[in-house]
């Protein structure tokens, strides 16, 4: 199966994108532009060195949430759990 090729982004592109970031998965930009979300995620990342974008509103659903709501089953709270520590070996003093 042949991959599909994505059109070069252009300052349109970034520009819309730098509007519609926060309130659109990067899924739903790389759509309505047609380029990747690759690229989409290539040109956040490029933005955050140089300016703040804000905080993602829009995420994706959670696909089992979905399905246990729509069948009406009941959905467990997460407890907040402690964390111990850091990653890996303690470090010798």
């Amino acid at each position: 199966m042949a991959r599909k090729r994505s059109r070069p982004y252009t300052s349109d592109d970034v520009e819309f994108i730098h509007k519609n970031y926060a309130a659109m998965t990067a899924a739903e930009i790389a759509e309505k532009l047609g380029i990747s979300k690759f690229q989409v995620s290539k040109i956040v990342s490029e933005l955050r060195k140089h300016i703040d974008l804000p905080k993602k509103t829009a995420k994706r659903p959670n696909p089992i949430l979905e399905y246990l709501k729509k069948a009406g089953l009941p959905i467990k709270e997460e407890k907040a759990t402690k964390a111990k520590g850091g990653r890996g070996r303690k470090k010798k003093t």
